[in-house]
């Protein structure tokens, strides 16, 4: 298990990392999430003892990084600016980190071969992708067959078919029971492959729930319109919805019957069955579900659910 207590860490008067405090468990993949300048990636560097906290811990089973002895047979760890000399292969690359490691040239191997790039062993990695160096760096974390795991952005630069590949890959190394923190600016990207989420904007928590949690955020909204819109207005606010008047602005109070609603929460059915009841013609009847990009969107940006 990860644990983060009330990390934070100052640049000067920047708080880069905020009291932030959250779990990650074993078995499940977490996704960390948050806009580009979050404090993710800050977060990951605090974890692995590359920079110092100003306060709070990051710990492993109840052990900060630094006091873990062979700390790469443990926690495996690719963040987003690792660097390879272009010179080397990725073979060369993974025998070069071996010894330290503590693994033999056969691992080398078998985690070119589990990354899919057993076929480009000997390449120099100056000719890979992004999305290949990509794939590298996972080689790298998994070197030491770790049983947590700390992935920056793990996706970037991969094409469709490397990114179902690599929610495979991570879905199973769960199911095998290893923690797996893997972070994304995008939630798209990572909806269908992690179990639960932790959501930070400007270096604070903005939401820690499970992924579905997160999706019943998705509220149903329902647009509504009627050929009496005093009518339909009356039928509104007599049945209590949460509901925005079209074409007024937002927490404004229409002089007039707007011409339709967004009502949040019932269901199209459902209002379609009041109007009928209260023998009012809908001009028009739409489900519009929120996505969970504009759950994140809004929960990123300050501004709450609506």
């Amino acid at each position: 298990m990860i644990e983060v207590s009330h990390l934070t860490k100052r640049f000067g008067s920047l708080a880069a990392v905020e009291d932030l405090s959250f779990r990650v468990e074993p078995g499940r993949v977490t996704g960390f999430l948050g806009p580009n300048g979050a404090g993710k990636t800050t977060t990951l560097r605090l974890a692995l003892a590359l920079i110092r906290p100003t306060a709070g811990t990051v710990t492993f089973d109840g052990r900060p990084y630094a006091a873990i002895p062979k700390p790469a047979k443990q926690i495996g760890a690719a963040l987003e600016a690792a660097s390879f000399h272009p010179g080397r292969t990725a073979l060369g690359h993974l025998r070069m980190l071996a010894p330290e490691v503590g693994v033999s040239d056969k691992r080398c191997r078998e985690v070119l071969e589990l990354v899919g790039l057993s076929q480009d062993a000997k390449r120099r990695v100056g000719q890979f992708s992004m999305g290949m160096r990509g794939r590298l760096g996972v080689a790298v974390a998994l070197l030491g067959d770790p049983g947590v795991l700390l992935l920056d952005e793990p996706t970037n630069g991969l094409d469709p078919e490397g990114i179902s590949w690599m929610r495979s890959l991570l879905r199973a190394m769960a199911g095998q029971g290893r923690t797996i923190l893997i972070s994304s600016h995008l939630l798209g990207e990572v909806e269908n492959t992690v179990h639960d989420v932790v959501i930070i904007a400007k270096g604070r928590m903005v939401h820690h729930s499970s992924l579905a949690e997160l999706r019943a955020l998705a509220q149903p909204k329902t647009l509504v319109a009627a050929a009496d819109p005093a009518a339909l207005t009356a039928l509104v606010r007599s049945r209590g919805w949460q509901a925005t008047p079209l074409g007024v602005p937002d927490g404004a109070d229409p002089a007039h019957p707007p011409p339709g609603w967004v009502v949040a929460g019932p269901p199209a059915q459902e209002i379609g069955h009041a109007a009928f009841a209260a023998n009012l013609e809908l001009t028009q009847l739409a489900s519009q579900r929120a996505g969970l990009e504009q759950v994140f969107f809004q929960l990123t940006q300050g501004g709450g659910l609506k």
